[in-house]
C-alpha cells in the first residue's frame, strides 16, 4: 500500500543493527513472517507496543532504494481494508493534492480533477518525439506527438494539454488492464526478487509480476492516479493496489496490501510497497502495520543517500504515524456507514 510514506527518498544505506533480534522461528513472534531478511529486537518490539514508530532503511545498492515502518494499530482487518478501498480518503493530503481511482474498465472521467503544473506544461511544449530521453517527463514518442498536436492550434493554451495527457492516464491503464507493464518489467523483477518474504506468498508474487496473471483466491485489486508533491516537482503515477485476505501459510498476515507502480511522470521506473497487517499470538487483540517500500530510482547516486537518508529519517516517521491515525479514524467511520 503506497501510504503518504510513500516518498521517492524512501531507501538508502544498510540497515546497521544496535541489538540482538528476536528469535524470529518461535511461534509466538507475530513477525516470523518477515524472517530471516527483516527481524525486530527487543527493543523495537518494546517500542512498537508503546506506539511508537520504528524506522528502518534496508539493504540496497544500485538504482533500488527501501525503507521500513511499522507500528501497533488500534483497528482490525475490516477497518483497514475499508481505508485501503478509500484510497483518496487515506492518501489526499499536503503531499498528495490529486488523487481518483479508476473505474473498470478506465474512463475519463475518472482523471477529471487531474491537473499539470506549468512546468509540467512547460517541460511537453520543450520535449521532442524523436528525443524522449531528453523529455523532462517520461513519456513515450507518440505520446509527446498527442500532447503537442493537441496544443497546436493554441500553443498558450494549457487547457487542451491537459486534457490529452488525461486521455494519455486512461491509455495507459486501459493497457495494463489488457497487457501488464511491459515497459517497467525488468525493474520491477528485481525489486521483486529482492523482497524475499514475498516468497512466502507465491501466488500474490506470480500475480503482480505477470499481470494479468490469475488473480489469488481471496484478493481484490484497483487501480488508482495520483499527483504526488515529495520532490521538487509533481510526480503522476498511476498504482496497482492488491489487497489479500488471509495467507497461503500458517504464519501469514491477516492482510498482504502489495502496490506496484505501472507509470510515473518523473524520478521512479517501479517499486513494490507491501503493507502487512500481523496479529500477535499471544495477544491477538494485538496488531502491528508493517509497511515496506522497495522503489528504483531512476538518477540515485551514491553522494544523495546521506541527503536521502537525512529526509527519510526526518519526515517517515511522521507520515506513517499520520497514515496510521487516518486508518484508524477513517476506517472505524467507513465500517459504520455500511
Amino acid at each position: 500500500m503506497r501510504f503518504s510514506i510513500v516518498i521517492i527518498v524512501s531507501s538508502l544505506l544498510l540497515t546497521v543493527r544496535a541489538a540482538a533480534p528476536l528469535a524470529a522461528e518461535s511461534h509466538n513472534d507475530p513477525f516470523a513472517f518477515l524472517a530471516p531478511a527483516i527481524q525486530f529486537t527487543h527493543d523495537e518490539r518494546r517500542r512498537l507496543d508503546q506506539r511508537d514508530v520504528v524506522l528502518r532503511i534496508l539493504p540496497a545498492s544500485g538504482h533500488e532504494l527501501a525503507v521500513l515502518a511499522a507500528g501497533s494499530l488500534d483497528v482490525g482487518s475490516d477497518a483497514l481494508v475499508a481505508s485501503i478501498r478509500d484510497m483518496p480518503g487515506l492518501k489526499r493530503g499536503a503531499y498528495v493534492p490529486q488523487i481518483g481511482v479508476f473505474s473498470s474498465p478506465p474512463q475519463l472521467n475518472d482523471v477529471r480533477d487531474l491537473t499539470l503544473d506549468p512546468a509540467d506544461v512547460k517541460a511537453i511544449r520543450n520535449c521532442q518525439p524523436q528525443r524522449p530521453d531528453d523529455c523532462d517527463l517520461k513519456l513515450e514518442p507518440d505520446e509527446i506527438t498527442r500532447l503537442q498536436a493537441a496544443a497546436r492550434p493554441d500553443p498558450s493554451n494549457g487547457a487542451a494539454i491537459e486534457q490529452e495527457f488525461r486521455r494519455i492516464l486512461v491509455d495507459r491503464a486501459e493497457q495494463y488492464g489488457h497487457r501488464g507493464d511491459q515497459e517497467g518489467q525488468p525493474q520491477f523483477t528485481r525489486l521483486l526478487q529482492h523482497s524475499s518474504y514475498m516468497k512466502r506468498l507465491p501466488h500474490l508474487a506470480t500475480y503482480l509480476e505477470h499481470y494479468p496473471a490469475p488473480a489469488p483466491g481471496r484478493s481484490e485489486s484497483f487501480l488508482y492516479w495520483s499527483k504526488e508533491t515529495y520532490a521538487w516537482k509533481p510526480m503522476i503515477t498511476i498504482t496497482h493496489v492488491t489487497i489479500l485476505h488471509g495467507g497461503e501459510d500458517q504464519a501469514a498476515p491477516e492482510i498482504v496490501v502489495a502496490n506496484r507502480d505501472l507509470f510515473s511522470t518523473r524520478y521512479t521506473s517501479g517499486s513494490l510497497v507491501v503493507t502487512l497487517l500481523l496479529r500477535d499470538p499471544e495477544v491477538p487483540s494485538r496488531r502491528y502495520l508493517v509497511y515496506i517500500n522497495r522503489t528504483w530510482v531512476d538518477g540515485v547516486r551514491a553522494l544523495w543517500r546521506p541527503f536521502v537518508e537525512y529526509r527519510v529519517r526526518g519526515q517517515a516517521k511522521k507520515v506513517f504515524a499520520g497514515a496510521r491515525d487516518r486508518i484508524e479514524r477513517t476506517g472505524l467511520a467507513l465500517l459504520l456507514r455500511r
